[in-house]
């Protein structure tokens, strides 16, 4: 999503009466907490808002029953997967249900330490190091059992495929009147294309975070250890190209090559459409902005994300490796 946009979601989502609101809801569930106001925002979009207290707790507050329902899965995986990984993961401390005020209830936990990964921080002196870290904690959440993954209720690998048709119907329905009938049609023509393609559905099953971006991941000041991993609302069963395409959209190609090197030089399965799978996972991400969109200023910039783009003539940034080909068009 654009700075400007997501700038407007959270102006409209997460204004004074609002962080207000939230103060008042964590002090009435959570009475022994010392240190609740002032509370900051620290994100907003038409999933979530997330807060953070004086006293350095964090809240997230669902805006939808699909968030509130990834809240309840991040709270039955995430105690499991601390120890599975090296860096340290948001296990809830807190958990309030539905009232009034807010009727999808909300769920807090500590502060995590570091700070959010930068694309800028990452230069020659630090990025074979932080490559070698993330492919580190993705070889960890890759090797998680998908069967203790299931019984706690965590999506499984049959519902990979569902899912994405899904996202085409709500996407493309949101985009009606938001784009010329010649754009429609090549989006729905990659969408078919990518739908029928084989290729894209042929793979061994991981655990995968299903939403890793450069600000998921929080690290040292020197930017050369990963200490956390944050926001596991997308995790489920599925291709592990789809945490490698988030950081090429987000830490560039020419890291992302890095990490995707470290991760097979240390036994990551990396098969042969590997690179052709994290290209067009990435190319599916802007719809899950338009499908997030609560208000025109978000859609807008979901908009302009997609025309700026591969799939609707948008240039793709140059970088070295063998998934850096000319974008796949409609």
């Amino acid at each position: 999503m654009a700075e400007d946009g997501a700038a407007s979601v959270i102006a409209s989502q997460a204004g004074a009466d609002s962080l207000s609101r939230y103060a008042v809801a964590i002090q009435a569930a959570f009475p022994e907490l010392d240190d609740v106001e002032p509370l900051s925002l620290r994100s907003a979009d038409g999933d979530c808002v997330t807060v953070e207290t004086a006293g350095r707790a964090v809240f997230r507050f669902p805006q939808t029953q699909g968030a509130a329902e990834a809240q309840a899965k991040e709270a039955r995986l995430l105690p499991f997967l601390r120890g599975h990984v090296g860096p340290e993961v948001p296990v809830p401390a807190w958990q309030a249900g539905s009232t009034a005020a807010v009727p999808l209830g909300f769920s807090g936990h500590g502060k995590l330490p570091g700070a959010p990964l930068r694309a800028e921080a990452i230069h020659e002196r630090n990025a074979d190091r932080l490559a070698q870290e993330i492919a580190e904690f993705l070889l960890g959440l890759h090797d998680f059992d998908l069967e203790r993954a299931g019984a706690l209720d965590v999506p499984g690998a049959r519902a990979w495929k569902p899912g994405f048709e899904a996202l085409r119907r709500e996407a493309l329905g949101g985009l009606r009147g938001s784009l010329r009938f010649s754009e429609l049609g090549r989006l729905r023509r990659w969408w078919k294309d990518f739908l029928s393609d084989e290729r894209n559905w042929t793979f061994e099953p991981r655990l995968v975070h299903g939403d890793l971006r450069a600000g998921r991941i929080l690290v040292d000041d020197e930017a050369t250890t990963v200490l956390a991993v944050d926001e596991f609302g997308a995790a489920r069963a599925g291709d592990a190209a789809i945490d490698f395409a988030g950081l090429v959209s987000s830490c560039g190609a020419d890291f992302s090559w890095r990490v995707v090197e470290a991760y097979r030089h240390r036994g990551g399965e990396v098969d042969g459409d590997f690179f052709l799978r994290i290209r067009r996972l990435g190319a599916v991400a802007p719809f899950e902005a338009v499908r997030r969109a609560r208000d025109g200023a978000a859609r807008a910039a979901a908009v302009e994300e997609l025309r700026q783009g591969p799939l609707l003539g948008g240039e793709a940034p140059p970088a070295r490796g063998p998934y850096i080909a000319s974008p796949e068009r409609p």
